[in-house]
């Protein structure tokens, strides 16, 4: 019963995405947040369900280019740009980087290889799809809804005690998933989490305000049993942040002295015993092996600074550079340039400068109050600076060049920015 409604499901959003392809956009990034064949393998044997949706979403796509009625400016920005500029260069890194042709053990490039150019191509095409607030804001939600059935599905793990030592997220049978990894798993919620505070301003009674924000504690929760210190890390970040950032001083104070008295209360053992360790790095084996990460990094770049020493090929080049168990940069950006060259890196590091800039600076909030579309982008804006930043700082531990998520949370960056822009200049000459 329940792979026929699942065929169901994807019949009918295959139709829509025909004649309405941006719901295909919106279900397809549902498939990659949410990963129900890991959460229901069952009812999803032998089912892809992103290429399920893409196919017909970039049929529709065709539609409505033959059409004309595809505005090609939502590329025409910063963040398009040096995405672009970020996918060419891994492009030249795996056609020209010295370790991509070797024999490899642990990732093989290829296959990664294909997966990414999936990943930014579906980018370039969701950006133009997304082009009104009213398809932004259902985007959107698809983080909300994705966010709280994880953090119901985590502490389910939790109260059923089906789960030892840190928690990672659903896998599928066949292995891999994006959430296999406790600190990928701890990101979905850090990242996550902020949508959920902001969009709670835009719930209008307060009882189903109050209590759309209380699974915010249970996402704490969620980060705690993954054990994640950079997850606990971006956690605080993104709180401190929304703070600061708030219009509402009072709410949004109120939540730092909560984590601290959540952490104390459910902070597990696991965690706990790892966070005494981020202070004291110097004593601390698994910081110790990413400072050691990061100068065998530094040396690849050095020595390979144009394509690196190879597309997802870090691991396979380490053994030329140490002795130790070979081991990730623990690090995006040292990561992306070993692997891709200082030009990726640097491409990468200007389309966050610019997101920041943008988001901190976005004068639409001036009129938050102008009309409900100006109003949802303004807590969108929010959402979106908040979640980015605790995604930096958890990027400086992490290597997460190639987590599917940063991607979504680009497509509603990018749209978001652009659409904001057109709303003040027509703000402007009215």
């Amino acid at each position: 019963m329940g792979q026929i409604v699942v065929y169901l499901f994807f019949i009918v959003v295959g139709v829509y995405a025909l004649f309405r392809p941006w719901i295909g956009v919106c279900a397809a990034y549902l498939m990659v947040v949410l990963t129900p064949q890991s959460i229901w393998p069952w009812n999803f044997y032998g089912i892809r369900p992103f290429f399920y949706i893409a196919v017909p979403t970039f049929i529709g796509f065709i539609f409505l280019l033959f059409r004309g009625k595809i505005d090609f400016s939502f590329w025409k920005t910063k963040i398009s740009f040096f995405l672009a500029l970020t996918w060419l260069f891994i492009i030249l890194s795996y056609f020209f980087g010295p370790y991509v042709n070797r024999e490899h053990f642990i990732f093989d490039p290829q296959v990664i290889f294909k997966q990414v150019n999936k990943t930014f191509f579906f980018y370039f095409l969701a950006v133009l799809l997304i082009d009104n607030p009213k398809k932004l804001k259902v985007l959107s939600f698809v983080m909300v809804l994705s966010t709280i059935y994880m953090i119901y599905w985590a502490n389910d793990q939790y109260l059923s005690r089906s789960y030892f030592g840190r928690l990672h997220g659903p896998i599928p049978p066949t292995g891999g998933g994006i959430y296999k990894d406790e600190n990928a798993f701890a990101m979905l919620f850090v990242t996550g989490l902020p949508f959920i505070y902001y969009f709670g301003f835009l719930v209008k009674k307060t009882f189903l305000r109050l209590l759309f924000w209380l699974v915010i504690p249970l996402g704490w929760h969620a980060v705690f049993l993954t054990g994640s210190r950079g997850g606990l890390l971006g956690l605080g970040t993104t709180i401190f942040t929304a703070s600061l950032r708030s219009t509402h001083k009072f709410i949004g104070f109120l939540l730092i002295p909560a984590l601290i008295v959540a952490y104390v209360w459910q902070g597990g053992s696991v965690l706990k015993e790892r966070a005494k360790t981020i202070k004291s790095y110097e004593e601390e084996t698994s910081a110790q092996s990413r400072l050691y990460a990061w100068s065998i990094a530094i040396k690849m770049i050095r020595d390979h600074p144009f394509t690196g020493v190879g597309f997802s090929s870090f691991m396979e080049a380490f053994a030329d550079y140490s002795d130790r168990r070979p081991m990730v940069a623990h690090n995006t950006f040292f990561q992306l340039m070993s692997e891709s060259g200082v030009f990726a890196g640097l491409s990468f590091i200007m389309l966050f400068f610019f997101l920041f800039k943008d988001l901190f600076n976005n004068k639409l909030l001036i009129y938050k109050d102008n009309s409900p579309d100006i109003f949802f982008l303004c807590y969108l804006n929010e959402s979106l600076f908040v979640s980015f930043f605790g995604f930096l700082i958890c990027s400086l531990f992490l290597s997460l060049e190639k987590f599917e998520i940063l991607f979504f949370l680009f497509v509603l960056a990018n749209n978001h920015i652009k659409i904001s822009r057109d709303l003040l200049d027509s703000i402007s000459v009215t």
